[in-house]
């Protein structure tokens, strides 16, 4: 299933996601690497604004999950426009192979696994059998800027073919 930017960005609008029109790196690395068919993406954090504003905090031993899975859901929105201005179309996307989620969270949290299904449920939902990927949920300490949740993604990009070469 090809899945366009269009119909991505449309279901995410749809579902109030919120999304800036662009995205770009916020230090001394890149958003995506594109190598041997795989993008890798860096961690996004959930950032509401172009204004640094993000869900931030640390989960409790028996926090409510609802903020922290709305904070996974916009790190895999962001990671997926990510891709979109290095690809240029989520079209260019095969199926996601791995998403990888670092939840802020006290050491007695043991639901960072409820806190991820949120970004896989979304990847389903956009991409149908193609969003169907591994995937880590980890603890940690402590995020950048204090966010509670930052998401890594890797997606395989559809083969294309070499163009001829002119003599």
């Amino acid at each position: 299933m090809m899945t366009s930017s269009e119909s991505v960005f449309a279901r995410l609008r749809a579902l109030n996601i919120p999304l800036p029109p662009t995205i770009r790196s916020q230090g001394a690395y890149d958003l995506v690497v594109v190598h041997g068919g795989l993008a890798s993406v860096s961690g996004q954090l959930p950032r509401l604004d172009d204004d640094g504003r993000l869900i931030s905090g640390r989960l409790a031993a028996d926090a409510d999950l609802a903020l922290a899975r709305d904070a996974a859901r916009l790190c895999f929105a962001r990671a997926l426009l990510a891709l979109h201005v290095t690809l240029g179309d989520l079209a260019r996307v095969e199926r996601l192979v791995s998403i990888r989620g670092f939840i802020n969270a006290v050491p007695e949290f043991q639901r960072h696994g409820g806190v991820m299904d949120a970004a896989s449920e979304l990847a389903l939902d956009l991409f149908g059998d193609a969003g169907r990927h591994v995937r880590s949920a980890l603890g940690a300490g402590g995020l950048p800027a204090g966010a509670l949740v930052e998401v890594e993604v890797v997606a395989a990009l559809a083969v294309t073919e070499p163009r001829p070469q002119q003599a």
